[in-house]
């Protein structure tokens, strides 16, 4: 595991809004392999994530979730769907002490390479557009998939920064650090807080 340098890089902007953006398949579910999360059956959280969630709204201005969802583009879910196993998830993380303050999607087709598919950074610059009280340069991005923390870094060539966390077991030297899971984390930044 990589030394947790996420709390630093947010103390610096202590008093500022910024943003956590998380990925969703494999952070804070469980990724369906070779297919797609399409409704609330199938939807199972990662163990420790509603915890972890909690946890990090204590820490973080603002959690934003971000996630690719082709499903769509392939007609093998709905919009409406989508939009109601999110309404689901985010009650689920309240419930649980958490938040989730917003949820950018893309529904596109790779092959039609809008901006906002991961890893183009599209999803968290329509955010930060739509909110310019939040400070963009003190960005962190978690994620499992080598498209998120490219995304992060294509984030922080626009932004002039963006932290980058991997979720995952091994070691990803392109990220800023590594953890098993997002409840391994949040388990990093609350050891980081009481030191």
């Amino acid at each position: 595991m990589l030394p947790t340098t996420a709390p630093a890089a947010a103390d610096a902007h202590a008093g500022t809004n910024w943003c956590l953006f998380l990925d969703r398949d494999g952070v804070i579910n469980t990724r369906i392999m070779g297919g797609y999360v399409r409704s609330w059956s199938e939807f199972t959280f990662v163990p420790g994530a509603l915890d972890a969630l909690a946890a990090l709204a204590t820490w973080a201005p603002r959690i934003v979730v971000v996630t690719n969802q082709q499903g769509i583009g392939k007609a093998l879910m709905s919009l409406d769907d989508l939009v109601a196993l999110h309404a689901q998830m985010t009650e689920a993380v309240a419930a649980a002490g958490g938040r989730i303050d917003a949820i950018e999607f893309c529904p596109h087709l790779d092959a039609a390479g809008c901006v906002c598919r991961k890893p183009r950074p599209g999803m968290a610059t329509r955010y930060l557009d739509a909110h310019p009280e939040v400070v963009g340069a003190a960005s962190v991005m978690v994620g499992d998939t080598d498209s998120d923390i490219e995304m992060g870094h294509r984030l922080a060539a626009i932004t002039g920064g963006c932290h980058t966390v991997r979720i995952g077991e091994k070691v990803d030297q392109r990220a800023d650090e590594t953890h098993p899971d997002l409840a391994a984390f949040a388990a990093s930044l609350e050891a980081a807080r009481r030191r």
